[in-house]
Parts: C-alpha cells; structure tokens; sequence
C-alpha cells in the first residue's frame, strides 16, 4: 500500500488565521502605546510648565543679585504625581546658581531662544539622565532687570518619569481593552479553525485507545508532518518499554532460575530419603536436604532484601543516622552468629558525632551483608577487624570491614558487585551473588564510595566513604552570663537624663536575649524612652537580634546620611559604623533623602496599608501620628485662661504683655528642624501668623531647640505656655507626674509622624524592612500606644494615644503633613534664608 503524503498544519493554522490578526494586533498595540506615552507626556508637561511659571513668578532682582522666593505651590503641584522625584534649578544670566540643584542637567537654548522681547518667556522641554534616572525637565527663561543689572533667568524644573509611566500604561490598557476583546473573538474562531485542521489526529488517537495492553508494535497510520516527530517519539517510547519489559521477565526469570535449583535439590533429597533405609546415608541425605534449605532461604532473602533497597533507596528521605550506634547493632548481631570468627569493633572517637543523613534500614541491610560476607569466607582464619574513622583531612566519615579470607582478585572486583556475580574464590561456598550488588545500591542512594582492597598480609577491605556534611557547632558556655548581659547593660544606661541634648549621639547596644546571629544599627532623632519599648518588644519576636541605637539630632542625621556615600565610596558606602535603618521626626529631611536617591525601596502588606500621606515611593515611611500641641504650667496657669486657639494666644499675649514677659516659649527655627518645618506650615495656614510671631517677640519669648528643654522650663515654672511642642512628649511628661497641661489647638492642629527609611548603603535592608513592618503592625502599633511616648498611626488602635483616640477626643481640624516633594520648597536655601530672616526679626524684636 503506498504511503500516504501528510499535509501542513502549521500553514492552514496560521496562513488562514493568525498571520492577519498578529499582524493588525502588534500594529495597534504599537500605534496605541505611542499615543499613550504622548499624552501622558503633554498631561505632566503642563504640570512640569505650572511649577516653572510659578516660581518665575518670584524671581527678583534684589541687593545686586537675583534671588527667588520659592512658593510652596510650586513643587505641590508636583507632588500629586505621588511616585515622582522633583528637582529644580535657577540660574542666573552668567550661568551662576542662583538656587535648587547645581547639577540638575540643563541643555543650552538653541539661537535666538532667550531672544524674546518686551520680557516674555521662552520655555521647552527635554529629556535627560539625572542620578542614574530618567527625568522630563521643563526650562523655562524669564527676563528680570533693575538698573544696572538684568537678562534671562533659567528656571528648569525635572520631574523622574514613573507617573507618566503607569498613566501611560493605564491609558494603553484602556484603550487596548475592544482590541483585545476582538482578540479574544477571533480566539474562538482560531479554535473553531483549531479544531477543524486537526481533525485527522482524532483517527491517530482512536488507533492508540483501541491498542492491546501488550502491544507495543510501532504506529503504522501516516501521521500528519506536524505530528510526524510526536508519532515517532511513542514509537521510541513504545520500544523502550519493550526493552525494559525484557529486562525485567530476564530478571524475574534469573530469579526464579536461581530459586529453582536448590528446590529442585530438595526434592530430589526427599525422593531419596523415601526409599531410603539405611539409618547413616538417610543422614547424610537429611545433611544435604538442610543446606540446599538453607540457600534458598538465603537466597530468597537476597532476592526480597535487593527489591526493598532498590524502593527505599528511589523513595529516599534522609533522616539523621548514627553510625555508630548502627555499626555496634551490626556487630552484636554478627557475634552472635560468628561461632569460632573473632570480630573486633573500633569506633574513633574523633569520628564523632558519627552522623549522616539516610536511611537506617537500607544502611543497616547493607553493613549486615558486609559483616556476613566476611565471616562466610573469612572462617576462623583471622579476626575480623570493624572500624568507624575521620576519612582524611576530617571530610566525612569511613567504615572498613577487614578480613583474612581469599580476597578477591583485581580482575573480578568489578563483576562481584553485579547481581548474581560471584568471584572465582567463592567456589564451593553456599551464596546467592545479590549481597555486594545490595551494598552497591545503598552506598549510591547514600552519595557515597564503596571499594573493595587487597588487605595487607591477605585478606579483603571493604570500605565505604560517606561524604562530608555541613554542621554547627554546639555553643558553648556563658548563657547565664549571656542572659543578664541585657539588664547590665540597660541598668548602666538608666543615668541619661530625658532631654534630647544630653543623649545626642549616644551609641546603646540591645544585645540579642537568645544569641547573637545579626545585628540592627539604628540611627534616630527619637528619645532613648520612646524608642526603648519598640526595640525590646521586637526583640522578643527576633530573639538573636543585637540592636546598636544611635540618638541624634535630626540635622546630624541627615548630613551623616548624605555623606556617607561619598565617604564609603570605594567599599560601596558600607563601613562598620553604616546604618541600616534612619528614623526623624523632621519629615522634610527625610523626604529629601528620598527625593536625591540615598534610600531603598521596601514593600509589604503593612507598608501598602499606610495612608498615602504617610508613605512615599515606599521609601519613607510614617509610624506615628504626633500632635503639635499648646504646653501649660496647670499650676500658674488655670485652665480657663488658657488659649484654645492660635487668635486667643495672641490676644492673651497682646493684652497682658507684663504677665507674659519672658514667660512663653517656642522652638528656635534657626536650630530646630522640626520647629522650622512646624514654623513653614503654620505660616501656610494661618493668616495670621506673622502677627502670632510679632506677640511672642513682644513677650520676649524664649527659644530652644528640643521639645525637652521647653517641657523643663513648662515644668519648673519658668515658662507658662509653650507653643508648637510635641504632643507626645508632653503627654510622657504630664504622666509621669509633672504639672503640664496640654491643649490641642482648637483653629487646626498640626500633626506630624516620625518617618523610617531605609539607606542606600545599608548592610541588612531586609532586617531594616523587618523592623518597619513590626512598627507598623498591630503589636507594634499597641506598643507605640501603651509603652512609648509617641501616637500610634494606624486607625485599629483605640487608645488615647493614636490616631483615633485623637481624633475622638478632640474637634479641632487635625493636618498631618504629608510626606511629598512639597516639603522641599521649605528646604530651598533662599526660602529658608527669607524665612528665618523674616522670622527672627520678628521675634527678636528689642
């Protein structure tokens, strides 16, 4: 019959069908992504130009020089693209930096760009690399004059592009979604088509269904050429089981062969002893009827012992196995059998602890067959010498069976270790050949060595090598030592005062409870009393953690992180003394870092739950919900003079400026970070605040830089209202007895969270993450609550002091500042250089 010609699937399946419908799909999938990158590029361009022209709204030229004053509502503009670094930079006509980022990338304007006439502005956009990432800079030039000196100001303005990423890949998944509607209909008609093209292999499985069990014949029908290389794989395959079905009925029939002849002997024995009278040869014959019984039981032994190592050792799960207590069952089971056979059992003591994973049974059947052997053919002519050794240069473990029986010679080692393979020295001695071919499978499934040596003086060695195995080493003593060293140490840390200023940079070290295996450095602007109770809870979580604290000032903290790349360059930033972890209440601090790349992202369940105001790029992340708050002296002050709102205390302060006189305190916005970022907000929510600062310059109110030293001079009296203290160490201060009373404002309130990031060149991040995700979790949270001094953030917690209790307690308007490039406006060098002027000369008034 001729051979039929098959037909290409391949061509009726993608020629009809796919070809066309890929070809049109990848066409609209690219015209739709480029118009989606354009539009998200002219959405953010606009938003890039509104913060160019807002600042170019403030450029002056003032004392001979040009300055700006940067409006906070420039950089918040950008601050809606929440995953977006901002950057700036203003240039005066000479190129001179005027202020922002003196290395933020900005092309030259092409001829006759800064040419416009009557002061318009000339603006474009540009790509560029800036810090290792991409970034869309809007430049815009404005034209500022006063006589004698004037020209085009450049103000660029860059944004990183990871929010114009993902609207562009929202705008694409959109208007990609009929198209992939269409996709999936023409999908049904594919598989209709599918199924029509391949109906001829329907005929192919039909043949196949309707095969005997046995019949492993090749396939005959003409497949078609897409299948034609499957076909010829089960006709492979379909051999191959052939081939090991043959193996196997060889083997079961050698088997049964081997079983045969000594059941053939027996009975042949018992046919004789029939007939038998004489008392002597029916003895004899009883003799040998007992020794061929005898080699079929062991030699159906061997036959069942093989069949269960070859299954224990393909369904191998290593456990922990002495050897050496296995080798001593060994050796009492063949003392007791041995007869006139000296054995001799020598365990080296450097050998222990003699472990190796495996299976006891397997490695039990395969030493007991060794042990046999030897005593087989060894007899009574030398002791049998039994040995548990350190293999050389202590990698792993060796155990010798040595006897003084015939060996084996060179040429046979190999063959007796196959079934059934028998040396020329084991003429006339009863055995079955399976017993080395059982050592062999159990030394492979095990991955070790087993040879077989010429003894010196005569005689076999038989040894197995087990390979080395990874292991610790048992601590050793000092754990009582090891368990007061915590309280020692906490005890001989008990002497520092609270105020910040006398811990500042102050390295404590939480040594690990349970042991030593890693080690935290934190670096925080946050009271040793406030941080104690998170770090101690969280090592009861993590037990063999050591936590090294460094407090600082939040200025200090944020220089040392940006210097420490620079410094720790040539080793990547990493040194001995590199924290894994930075926590500051100065929000804006923490955000530039952030902003100029010196952090690392981390991402959890927890960090996904944070409000979006207090996690940003989830690189900064809030934990607390801190009140700035009104402190009093409840006992010079009553209650019912005390202001309730920003207007009162200007009023108290304006009509009993006598009373008051160098008895109001605030923070020094010269020195303290978190009194300036306080100082910048109140001056964008409040109307009225240049004159709240002109009444407290009036008072000659005193300055200080650390919320502890304003709540010292609340708490001896020296002072009866403080202004814009933290709320959380006022509440530590009033429950621990000290006459202060708190009042949160009643007009708005302010609300800060002290923020963790985790440093670029942090040795451990992922420890770093660890203890973000415990201070954001539920027992960290009632930890902040209910031990610390702080404000819990998260809204689960119901205590007085979280978020929620505030909220409840209080109906004044509470605003957190949010974490987002809209802080770096207070950062800029002239904005703050215009603020603080303007604020210490109203509240340094003579």
């Amino acid at each position: 019959m001729p051979k039929a010609e098959g037909f290409s699937l391949r061509r009726r399946l993608f020629i009809r069908l796919l070809g066309v419908l890929a070809v049109l799909t990848a066409g609209l999938f690219l015209f739709i992504s480029a118009y989606a990158q354009r539009a998200a590029d002219a959405a953010f361009d606009r938003l890039l130009m509104a913060s160019a022209l807002s600042i170019s709204d403030t450029v002056r030229v003032e004392d001979g020089r040009f300055s700006v004053d940067l409006p906070y509502s420039s950089l918040g503009i950008l601050a809606q693209a929440r995953r977006d670094r901002v950057f700036y930079r203003i240039t005066a006509p000479d190129g001179e930096l005027v202020t922002g980022y003196h290395d933020l990338p900005v092309a030259p304007a092409k001829t006759g760009v800064a040419g416009a006439a009557g002061g318009e502005s000339a603006t474009r956009f540009e790509n560029a690399s800036f810090r290792g990432m991409p970034v869309r800079v809007a430049v815009l030039k404005r034209f500022a004059t006063q006589p004698e000196l004037g020209g085009w100001v450049t103000i660029a303005v860059a944004q990183t592009r990871e929010e114009r990423g993902a609207l562009a890949r929202d705008i694409l998944a959109n208007a990609f979604l009929p198209i992939a509607f269409t996709v999936v209909a023409a999908g049904g008609l594919i598989w209709f088509g599918v199924r029509q093209a391949l109906a001829p292999l329907g005929s192919l499985e039909r043949m196949i269904r309707e095969r005997q069990p046995h019949d492993f014949s090749p396939i005959a029908m003409p497949p078609p050429q897409e299948v034609s290389q499957l076909v010829q794989a089960i006709n492979q395959l379909m051999a191959r089981l052939q081939s090991n079905l043959d193996t196997m009925q060889t083997f079961l029939a050698d088997a049964a062969h081997q079983i045969r002849t000594p059941l053939a002997s027996l009975r042949l024995q018992a046919e004789l002893a029939i007939d038998e009278d004489d008392p002597d040869a029916l003895h004899r014959i009883a003799q040998r009827v007992h020794r061929n019984a005898v080699e079929a039981s062991q030699l159906t032994s061997q036959l069942l012992n093989h069949a269960m190592v070859i299954h224990r050792s393909e369904a191998l799960k290593p456990e922990d196995v002495d050897l050496g207590a296995l080798l001593e069952q060994v050796f009492q089971r063949a003392r007791a059998v041995a007869g006139d056979t000296a054995i001799r059992l020598d365990i080296d003591r450097a050998a222990e602890p003699a472990t190796v994973p495996g299976d006891a049974i397997s490695l039990r059947e395969a030493l007991t067959n060794l042990l046999d052997n030897a005593v087989k053919y060894a007899g009574p002519s030398g002791p049998i010498d039994l040995t548990l050794t350190p293999r050389p240069a202590g990698r792993g473990l060796r155990v010798e069976i040595a006897d003084r029986g015939p060996g084996v010679p060179d040429a046979e080692k190999r063959r007796v270790l196959e079934r059934f393979g028998r040396g020329s020295s084991a003429a006339g001695v009863a055995g079955s050949g399976l017993g080395l071919a059982i050592v062999t499978s159990v030394v492979e499934a095990h991955g070790a060595a087993f040879t077989l040596l010429d003894r010196p003086g005569g005689g076999l060695v038989a040894r197995i090598d087990f390979p080395e195995v990874g292991g610790t080493t048992p601590a050793g003593g000092g754990g009582a030592a090891r368990a007061l060293l915590p309280v020692l140490v906490l005890c001989a840390l008990l002497w520092s005062p609270w105020a910040p200023s006398a811990q500042a940079a102050q390295l404590l070290t939480y040594p690990a409870p349970g042991g030593e295996r890693e080690r935290l450095r934190i670096h925080s602007a946050t009271d040793r009393q406030a941080i104690e109770p998170l770090v101690l809870d969280f090592q009861q979580l993590r037990p063999d953690v050591t936590i090294e604290y460094k407090d600082m000032d939040t200025a200090d903290l944020y220089a040392e992180a940006v210097a420490a790349p620079a410094k720790g360059a040539p080793t990547n930033g990493v040194t001995a003394e590199t924290p894994d972890l930075l926590i500051s209440s100065a929000s804006d601090l923490q955000v530039k870092l952030v902003n100029d790349g010196y952090t690392q992202p981390h991402r959890s369940a927890l960090t996904d739950a944070l409000p979006d105001w207090a996690n940003w790029r989830d690189e900064a992340f809030g934990f607390t919900f801190e009140p700035a708050v009104i402190a009093y002296n409840r006992d010079l002050l009553p209650d019912t003079e005390v202001p309730r709102t920003r207007p009162a205390l200007i009023r108290l302060l304006r009509d009993d400026p006598v009373r008051f006189g160098r008895r109001v305190a605030t923070y020094d916005t010269a020195t303290s970070g978190i009194g300036y970022l306080l100082a910048a907000h109140d001056a964008q929510l409040f109307g009225q605040y240049w004159q709240l600062v002109a009444m407290m310059g009036n008072a000659q109110a005193r300055l200080a830089c650390c919320s502890g030293d304003i709540l010292d001079m609340v708490e001896r009296g020296e002072v009866l209202i403080a202004y814009n203290v933290l709320g959380s160490y006022a509440r530590a201060r009033a429950a621990a007895g000290a006459p202060i009373g708190i009042v949160v404002p009643e007009d708005y309130t302010l609300v800060i969270s002290r923020v963790a990031v985790i440093p670029r060149t942090a040795p451990r991040p992922q420890l770093a993450g660890e203890f973000i995700d415990y201070l954001l979790s539920p027992r960290g949270q009632e930890v902040v609550a209910d031990r610390s001094a702080l404000y819990a953030i998260s809204s689960g917690i119901k205590r007085e002091a979280s978020a929620s209790g505030l909220r409840s307690s209080t109906a004044a308007p509470l605003h957190p500042i949010a974490l987002s490039p809209a802080l770096l406006v207070f950062l800029d060098r002239l904005k703050r250089e215009r603020f603080l002027q303007q604020w210490q000369s109203a509240i340094l008034l003579p």
